[in-house]
């Protein structure tokens, strides 16, 4: 269970906000959030899926995406889209995949309160989180 635990949120930053497609992400976040939902670590990569969506096969990118998510233990994935592969994808993982718009830090902080929710098994989580972002994507039980 994720209540008491840290927890690695991965997030497609744009600036202060969350970006738009997954596979297009130029940059990814990752926000440690603990178990009272506080932020304490935050690290920017530039991964330049942007270029490599449009150079190479997508089993390529997808590859380097699971590699990512694998690579920094990460639960769940905001963007602000993902197409039905990706979250397929995403769903073998074990990583929750959450679309939102808005700021990016608090994206990061309402996804670790949405995966605490769903491992708790709760699945009437309400579509807009606290901080004002608006999911996209259903709860989706792990």
């Amino acid at each position: 269970m994720s209540e008491k635990k840290n927890l690695n949120i991965a997030i497609n930053v744009m600036g202060d906000g969350v970006g738009g497609g997954l596979g297009r992400a130029r940059t990814m976040a990752v926000a440690t959030v603990d178990a009272t939902d506080e932020i304490t670590a935050w690290q920017e990569f530039e991964v330049g899926w942007d270029i490599l969506h449009e150079q190479g096969p997508h089993g390529s990118l997808h590859a380097q995406i699971v590699g990512f998510m694998r690579d920094h233990d990460i639960v769940a994935v905001v963007s602000g889209h993902m197409g039905p592969p990706m979250v397929k994808t995403m769903m073998k993982l074990g990583v929750l995949p959450l679309s939102a718009t808005g700021d990016a830090r608090h994206a990061a902080t309402d996804a670790a309160k949405r995966v605490r929710a769903v491992d708790r098994g709760n699945t009437t989580v309400p579509d807009s989180a606290p901080k004002g972002n608006k999911w996209i994507l259903p709860v989706i039980p792990l």
